[in-house]
């Protein structure tokens, strides 16, 4: 028969396990004007990728994005890990061209987190 200290560890330890699983940056869904936007707006990627300059990306909003570039789709919803976008902040050598931001300091893991997650969940203009 279990001790009442052995029955109170059981009970600490299932709650730390599952509050170690709970991540605060996890969520159902993401915006791209809530969540993705911003990270933008705080990294300067609009100061190269609006539809003014020549860099053929616009970061400006959603459907600017959501068109891609020169290259191709840039975003395939659903799917972080066919997302051009996603690669060239993600990766220290994407696939193609350089990481991003250029010259500047990587995104965080959170900023990455939230952009992964934001294309997985569909990536939604809501």
């Amino acid at each position: 028969m279990p001790t009442k200290n052995y029955l109170t560890l059981l009970v600490v330890d299932l709650i730390l396990l599952m509050v170690s699983a709970c991540d605060e940056n996890t969520r159902d869904t993401y915006s791209y004007a809530g969540d993705v936007e911003p990270i933008f707006m705080q990294r300067d990627c609009k100061f190269c990728h609006t539809s003014d300059q020549n860099i053929h990306l616009d970061l400006t909003n959603h459907a600017g994005l959501m068109r891609g570039s020169d290259n191709g789709v840039v975003v395939v919803p659903g799917d972080a890990d066919h997302s051009l976008l996603y690669l060239k902040v993600a990766m220290e050598q994407p696939p193609r061209g350089e990481r991003m931001p250029l010259g500047r300091t990587p995104l965080t893991t959170t900023q990455i987190r939230i952009i992964e997650d934001w294309i997985n969940t569909g990536a939604q203009n809501n």
